[in-house]
């Protein structure tokens, strides 16, 4: 049995690329789900991420369905559209009324509002990829006694500004984890995070999900791009000389249905993809030797993980995979390896 280590993991990517999703994760495998009084201060952000969410969907809908009525909302549901409008001025927070909830549903439900979400690519009216989670549990969340589950805490839309925080042991270790903000604008404050020299392993995060996504910081390139040039970037640093880098293609599971209708060679990065388009595996792998190719000659070990950071089960398979490897690294550093 070896000593007590700390090993800092610092938690890289763009926005939206599914950090702090994978963070409030990891802290509830290792801590447990979170106490009633702290799920509470996630009331807010759960119905803002609702309210906002239908609010885009409907703008969507009613552009789109103007030249194509099979891309809009029933027309029975015309009073319901403008009774949720009306609740959106006047909300100022708290629980959503329940008969809103019920508004929510039936809207949700149209075939119309699910054709045009699914049928019409546009990044100006993009929604958060939590959004049909929370619309599916609306009986749920609009009622007054209402608090967060750990589910909504980790679906929830939360940006990160700073470096955020956080720890956990596990095996006897101390497991430091960072997450650093993914707008640009915040990017500049990466490099004090390597300035000690202490950290084990960077975790890099890029949606796979996002090849047809453009960002909303610049809408000329899609959220797949971004990762790409970021990862170069970023591995090519002096501060990050020499650590390892673990990369997740998160948001597979939203790749996988997304890849049945849209194909990857759309997105320019991927336009030189010779394989089947429907094949998620196959795309998907594509897609990592990319980003591998940049780190040639970088790793002793290249190590690549699908995931989905909103699964529970898939990432305690991940995180067994990645302790073993970042202890091992760290062992060696520490001199208690040869």
């Amino acid at each position: 049995q070896h000593q007590p280590m700390v090993m800092k993991l610092v938690l890289v990517g763009p926005e939206q690329s599914g950090k702090s999703t994978l963070m409030k994760q990891l802290l509830r495998i290792h801590r447990g789900g979170m106490d009633q009084k702290k799920r509470k201060n996630f009331l807010e952000p759960v119905n803002r991420d609702i309210m906002s969410s239908m609010e885009i969907l409907l703008e969507k809908v009613e552009k789109y369905g103007a030249n194509d009525a099979k891309l809009l909302y029933a027309p029975d549901l015309i009073g319901e559209v403008k009774r949720f409008r009306e609740y959106l001025d006047e909300h100022a927070g708290g629980t959503i009324d329940a008969s809103i909830g019920v508004i929510i549903s039936n809207i949700w439900k149209d075939a119309g509002i699910q054709r045009c979400l699914h049928t019409v690519n546009d990044a100006e009216y993009e929604i958060n990829d939590s959004a049909c989670y929370f619309f599916e549990n609306t009986f749920r969340i609009c009622r007054k006694e209402y608090t967060p589950s750990t589910d909504d805490v980790i679906r929830v839309r939360s940006r990160t500004t700073g470096i955020y925080q956080e720890s956990f042991e596990h095996d006897g270790h101390t497991y430091q984890l960072v997450d650093l903000g993914g707008q640009r604008s915040e990017r500049r404050k990466w490099k004090s995070c390597f300035a000690k020299g202490d950290v084990n392993a960077v975790l890099f995060l890029a949606a796979i999900s996002g090849f047809n996504i453009m960002v909303k910081e610049d809408r000329s390139i899609t959220q797949i791009e971004e990762a790409y040039h970021l990862f170069q970037r970023f591995t090519s640093e002096k501060e990050t000389s020499g650590i390892a880098v673990i990369l997740f293609l998160n948001k597979y599971d939203i790749f996988t249905e997304k890849i049945k209708t849209v194909d990857i060679t759309d997105c320019p990065l991927l336009k030189d993809f010779k394989g089947d388009c429907r094949d998620a595996e196959e795309a998907a792998v594509y897609i990592e030797g990319i980003f591998e190719k940049v780190r040639e000659g970088k790793d002793k070990q290249w190590f690549c993980h699908f995931t989905d950071a909103t699964n529970e089960e898939l990432m305690k398979d991940v995180f067994w995979d990645i302790k073993e490897y970042v202890l091992h690294l760290s062992l060696l550093r520490a001199g208690l390896l040869i």
